[in-house]
């Protein structure tokens, strides 16, 4: 990647304590700003690798599809599971949330930073095909 790039990290709904309305705003700005800026090259969406995929993580998969720009699921806290089950858990979050498997899944720890190589590798190969 001989070029600048920059990760936004945009807000996030999880566990936070929002009223319906500030969730309501915060809604409005993740809209507005995947549909309006057009330096976006990559959406990488973070999710719990633990759990089903909640209302809001459906919701938030929504927007970035119909945003038209390309995306890679991000299957967070995968220590925090066995090593052993971290594939079956990949898929199974595959197959619920993007069930055509038109968008990678890759498995992610931010804490013990282990599967950081393939995801690096996954954004090197992305961007050097633009």
């Amino acid at each position: 990647m001989d070029d600048i790039f920059y990760f936004v990290d945009l807000p996030g709904y999880g566990y936070s304590k929002m009223s319906k309305k500030e969730q309501e705003q915060v809604g409005k700005f993740i809209e507005h700003y995947l549909f309006n800026r057009k330096e976006i090259s990559l959406i990488i969406f973070l999710v719990d690798i633990r759990h089903s995929p909640t209302s809001n993580d459906r919701l938030m998969y929504n927007y970035i599809i119909s945003s038209g720009i390309p995306c890679l699921i991000l299957a967070n806290k995968a220590d925090k599971i066995a090593i052993t089950k971290v594939d079956n858990y990949v898929k199974s979050l595959q197959k619920d949330l993007n069930p055509i498997g038109d968008i990678p899944t890759l498995p992610f720890s931010s804490e013990r930073k282990i599967y950081k190589d393939d995801v690096w590798n996954f954004i090197d190969d992305f961007f050097q095909q633009l």
